[in-house]
């Protein structure tokens, strides 16, 4: 379990580094080419768009593995140790619960509305509104494993 857990880590890791240091190289050759030359292209600019989506969407399951996500803890700091662990598990479960019901709407949501085809690049929207369940799955998967292994250490 441990080594495809690395395997997804290792994945999410290499995709997401990968589509920022593009985003980044992609929006240095804009503005050269818009301010040293005038040229401009709407489908570079909507590329653009989406890899900062995409990073983050994905970034924001990266930081939820790692512990770096945003988190109020006023209430647990006053808890002895086994109710704080108690408490972040069903904080977990909410969270598993949140994202199961994205994925749910998110894909009723894009067949209704992700045939719209984008000015620039052309594609339908559906390609880019993937990246809302696709993320959801990621961040599921990362969360039972939190929860399994808070169970674990609770004994």
């Amino acid at each position: 379990m441990n080594r495809i857990i690395e395997i997804v880590d290792s994945l999410l890791m290499k995709i997401t580094i990968n589509v920022i240091a593009l985003m980044t190289i992609t929006i240095i050759i804009s503005v050269f080419l818009r301010y040293l030359f005038g040229i401009s292209y709407v489908w570079v600019q909507e590329l653009i768009v989406f890899m900062f989506i995409f990073t983050t969407f994905f970034g924001s399951v990266l930081a939820f593995r790692r512990g770096e996500h945003l988190s109020i803890d006023i209430f647990s700091i006053k808890f002895p140790d086994k109710a704080k662990k108690i408490i972040n598990i069903f904080f977990d479960i909410s969270i598993l619960y949140l994202y199961w019901q994205v994925i749910k709407v998110s894909f009723k949501w894009i067949n209704k509305v992700g045939n719209v085809v984008t000015p620039g690049i052309r594609i339908p929207m559906k390609y880019l509104y993937f990246i809302l369940p696709l993320s959801a799955v990621f961040m599921i998967f990362y969360v039972v494993i939190d929860v399994y292994q808070r169970i674990k250490n609770c004994n």
